[in-house]
């Protein structure tokens, strides 16, 4: 069941407790964002198909590079062009977004971009580095 709260003249915050699931929480600057939020994850949660995002939030695709750099790339063969393709992936301003707000629309904008630059092999090797990157932090 979702509370609401009111916090100063401008924030909402509602409150998610459920049975079985952690409580949730979250600000807004809107009463009916609030209740549109609370009403998305009591649905997921409802249906069972509930994930926490709160790491994803919090965290950039920056730091999963970083990560991913440090313990995987390592051990593997090409880690030299894997290595290259990190960097450049580094100076993204994508890089710097929570995980949770990359979205396939601007994937496929990145990707068109590229396209204009690179050979269509280099734009698949470096969105295979960022699926296995994106895929690693979600395992994690």
């Amino acid at each position: 069941m979702a509370t609401f709260r009111k916090r100063g003249p401008f924030q909402w915050e509602a409150q998610i407790r459920k049975r079985r699931y952690p409580a949730q929480s979250k600000t807004f600057n809107t009463k009916v964002e609030a209740e549109a939020w609370a009403k998305m994850i009591e649905s997921e949660m409802a249906r069972g198909v509930w994930i926490s995002r709160g790491e994803a939030e919090s965290t950039t695709p920056r730091e999963a590079l970083e990560r991913y750099q440090a313990e995987i790339v390592r051990h593997k063969k090409g880690k030299v062009q894997e290595a290259s393709v990190i960097k450049t992936l580094l100076t993204l301003p994508l890089a710097f977004r929570p995980l949770a707000s990359v979205r396939g629309a601007g994937l496929a904008s990145l990707r068109d971009a590229w396209l204009q630059d690179y050979a269509p092999a280099t734009v698949l090797r470096r969105l295979a580095v960022l699926s296995h990157v994106f895929s690693v932090a979600r395992k994690e």
